[in-house]
């Protein structure tokens, strides 16, 4: 089976996140913007170093530099990523966003084996090579920071729809047969054939659809060991597998697409 040019997550429930992930160009201008922020801090932060070591002492200056500049450089892209949901300054003003693996909002820990692991990726010379290799030689366009610590990082102003979950819920009258359906050897790539073809029905010729459904349907049935029941269409059968995937991870009951009693046509409950 072919396998699916699919950009996007796979959540623990089997909903499929679809994104476009933020470009080299537009992460190394957000990483000069947040330079640029911490140069100006780090500005300040001198002054007032300087100011206090009036009173307290070279000693004093020396400490105040050493916090504030780890503070700068570490915990500026923490505090900004969690308080602005994945967004520093930079990426707020590119439109990026950090996120997790699985679609969930970057957390605490996320965000701070990113800013340390970020020493290898941008300050170790060759400057930021490292970090573009890797978004380079990976598949979802992370660096090192974002291997780690199970991220990646997404472009928020797209021409695409908004990311969305999409659920697969049996149809009328195959709650039953569905719920029946072994799916333990489904991988993940053959749900992203199925999820893909079910996605794009509405936009097929009559011919095309039934065509692709029947071969989809045949090489999956093939795979499961299954003989669909007489009168159970090729859609109604994608439409169940798909569905019981996503029963057996445990998906959850998101709104219907307005697309679902579309599928299935002339499909009548099995018997």
């Amino acid at each position: 089976m072919v396998r699916p040019e699919v950009r996007g997550v796979v959540t623990p429930e089997a909903v499929v996140l679809e994104f476009e992930t933020g470009s080299i160009p537009s992460r190394a201008l957000a990483q000069l913007v947040d330079l640029f922020v911490r140069v100006g801090l780090f500005y300040g932060l001198a002054l007032l170093a300087s100011l206090a070591g009036l009173g307290l002492g070279s000693s004093a200056v020396v400490v105040i530099l050493i916090v504030g500049g780890f503070l700068i450089v570490f915990g500026y892209p923490v505090l900004f990523e969690v308080r602005w949901q994945g967004r520093t300054i930079g990426k707020r003003l590119l439109g990026l966003r950090v996120v997790t693996v699985e679609g969930a909002p970057a957390g605490f820990r996320h965000s701070a084996i990113r800013a340390m692991v970020a020493v290898v990726d941008f300050f170790l010379p060759p400057i930021g090579v490292v970090a573009t290799i890797s978004v380079l030689l990976t598949p979802r366009s992370q660096r090192l920071g974002d291997l780690f610590a199970g991220t990646i990082v997404l472009r928020e102003r797209t021409g695409a729809a908004f990311p969305v979950p999409v659920s697969f819920p049996p149809l009328p009258g195959y709650d039953g047969y569905a719920r029946s359906l072994d799916v333990g050897g489904i991988t993940p790539e053959q749900y992203g054939v199925i999820r893909s073809f079910l996605l794009r029905v509405a936009h097929l010729s009559p011919e095309a659809r039934a065509h692709i459904g029947t071969r989809l349907a045949n090489a999956v049935a093939i795979s499961m060991r299954h003989t669909p029941p007489a009168g159970v269409s090729p859609e109604a059968f994608l439409v169940s597998v798909a569905a019981a995937y996503q029963l057996r991870l445990g998906g959850p009951p998101v709104p219907l697409p307005p697309w679902v009693p579309a599928w299935g046509a002339q499909a009548r409950p099995p018997s």
